[in-house]
């Protein structure tokens, strides 16, 4: 149909039409032909694309934003995902640093001291974007310390401020973070920096830091505990709902608290006590403990356990408080349970669950039927209320059975899961049936050459020689960790964090020798020899970049290492055909590196 002919089209007709189109570029041209199509497109077009090609993944708020931009981020962060292009490094507090509740500004940060092990980090993040900013809030924790970071990024520019917090009395490794939250501001509220810290000496606390002006007070609520440790914690947050924090208390003690802020102490709501395992002799077994606890929604907890034959508990949670019965026990395996290679495993598996986490819907849905689990013998499970199965969809690396310790899922697109070995990082792809956008359409080769295997593992260390790139702590950091928590601020955000022993790692998807790179996170990375290098805030710093190592879960298992990004650039100069490849130019095989 000619141009002239689209534009008498009706909105309504015009957006039928938009479905078919499967390439940014096609809505571009499109906008091109005409006045009429052009404000169709700028309107309609570009948010039809987003829903259309992201159903998953797109943002489910009108952030104000133009939705070109939110194509431009979409179709960047997929098209990084498929080459497997991104940019690691390792993230601490730097610059002047603000340590409360002095309110003290430090020249430098440094690390935890006084224990033979590194810290275990906790992780949370998210975002408050505008039609003009994103503000990414960062949490993490080092020993007994809680570092913030608030990165503002507007048009072509990034600053990031440096917080920390550390209770006067506390002492690494008796008062070590083991849970927390960053609290979001409510709708229409004040603008206040919240965290909720609980520790391995029995404190949960809800601290509130100044937010710049002149009052320096250090605002703490306490949540009882009776004194025992707070061995994990999940927080229900929903605009126009109360928020409710799930603790999990001691060995076998899951409380309910509801956040009140007008309150210094804050006793439970709700609490119970897992009913223990019986061992063969019918006695309770001593090992059995609640490893997990997640909010699914404000009337359903999720509790992984074990070890047991039924190490997922679903409780319902109703005006009365959490009930002791749980509403539905899973297994890990039934007969007929098949993993992805075609196993199975035996009847009656004993097993702990050590990681539980909601399946994002595409609709902005209150409440979670489907869940995904990470357990002892390293599957990633599939899980859904409404069926009367114990799984639906089971995720498995065939070469590797570390325990599953952290998932992260990106939308109902990408699976990413911490093991606890090996650094190791597993990417897997949720996706079952035909891609709804793939960069390739672009192109005039279109689909003919996709990569079956599309599951991939990262080892999340270094694999430069020693003396080179990272200087300090971060050059000294354990070598061999597990990845105990990753975290993103949404699905369409390029940036994700991951934790790992004594140190923050956050991997950025987006591709070095990308000319054009996402403007709203980006700038174009410059050779060392290019004169118009500028001095931009974001500009990626060689230094710190890490070389890391992936393989691919399926028959092609070879190792691949990172180029560094000056030899990026000087292997790209050497080529004659400029041709990209599969793969994002940094990737080399393992036998050019001699690893």
């Amino acid at each position: 149909m000619a141009p002239n002919k689209l534009a008498e089209l009706p909105p309504e007709l015009l957006s039928e039409v938009i479905v078919h189109l499967e390439s940014a570029s096609s809505i571009a041209r499109l906008g091109t032909t005409s006045k009429s199509l052009r404000a169709f497109v700028e309107k309609d077009a570009w948010k039809g694309f987003c829903k259309t090609q992201f159903p998953t993944t797109a943002p489910q708020t009108d952030y104000g934003q133009a939705y070109s931009h939110t194509a431009r981020t979409l179709t960047s962060l997929s098209q990084a995902f498929d080459r497997r292009a991104f940019i690691a490094r390792y993230i601490e507090p730097r610059g002047e640093v603000t340590a409360f509740p002095q309110g003290k500004k430090l020249e430098r940060w440094t690390r935890p001291r006084g224990q033979t092990i590194g810290f275990i980090p906790h992780l949370d993040v998210y975002e408050d974007i505008s039609s003009t900013s994103r503000e990414e809030h960062l949490a993490f924790s080092a020993g007994a310390e809680v570092c913030l970071g608030q990165t503002s990024r507007r048009k072509s520019s990034e600053k990031t401020a440096w917080t920390t917090y550390k209770p006067h009395s506390a002492c690494e490794g008796r008062d070590d973070v083991t849970s927390l939250h960053l609290v979001r501001p409510e709708v229409g509220g004040k603008s206040k920096r919240e965290i909720i810290i609980g520790t391995a000496n029995g404190d949960l606390q809800l601290v509130t830091l100044p937010s710049g002006s002149d009052d320096q007070k250090v605002e703490i609520t306490y949540f009882t505990t009776q004194g025992l440790p707070v061995r994990s914690s999940s927080l229900y947050q929903r605009p126009g709902q109360p928020a409710i924090l799930a603790a999990s208390l001691g060995e076998s003690k899951i409380a309910l608290y509801q956040i009140d802020r007008e309150q210094r102490k804050i006793a439970p709501s709700s609490e119970m006590t897992l009913k223990p395992v019986l061992r063969a002799d019918g006695n309770p077994s001593t090992q059995h403990r609640a490893w997990s606890t997640t909010m699914l929604s404000s009337s359903l907890l999720a509790a992984g356990v074990g070890p047991s034959t039924e190490p997922i508990h679903i409780y319902p949670i109703t005006e009365a408080g959490i009930t002791r019965d749980a509403l539905r026990k899973f297994s890990l395996n039934i007969d007929g349970d098949k993993v992805d290679n075609g196993s199975s495993s035996p009847a009656g598996l004993m097993s702990s669950v050590y990681t539980i986490v909601p399946l994002p819907s595409s609709s902005d849905s209150s409440s979670s039927n489907v869940f995904l689990s990470g357990a002892y013998d390293g599957i990633v499970r599939l899980h859904d209320l409404r069926s009367s199965r114990d799984l639906e969809q089971s995720y498995i690396d065939p070469a590797d059975d570390s325990a599953i310790y952290s998932i992260l899922p990106r939308g109902q697109e990408k699976l990413l899961t911490g093991t606890s070995r090996h650094n190791l990082l597993k990417v897997f792809d949720l996706r079952l049936g035909k891609k709804c956008y793939d960069y390739r359409n672009a192109s005039k080769a279109g689909r003919t050459n996709l990569d079956s295997e599309s599951d991939f593992n990262i080892f999340l260390r270094s694999n430069e020689p020693p003396g080179q790139g990272n200087r300090g702590w971060q050059r000294n950091r354990t070598k061999e960790s597990s990845v105990y928590s990753l975290a993103s601020s949404s699905a369409d955000s390029p940036y994700i964090y991951a934790g790992l022993e004594n140190a923050i790692m956050s991997l950025a998807f987006t591709e070095i020798l990308d000319d054009h790179p996402d403007s709203t996170f980006f700038d174009p990375w410059s050779s060392r020899t290019d004169k118009k290098l500028a001095s931009s805030s974001r500009m990626v710093n060689e230094r710190e970049v890490l070389s890391l190592a992936m393989y691919d879960q399926g028959s092609n298992m070879s190792l691949r290492v990172q180029r560094s990004p000056w030899e990026t650039w000087q292997f790209w100069r050497s080529t004659a055909q400029k041709t990209r490849g599969k793969l994002d130019e940094r990737w080399r095989s393992s036998a050019d590196t001699g690893i």
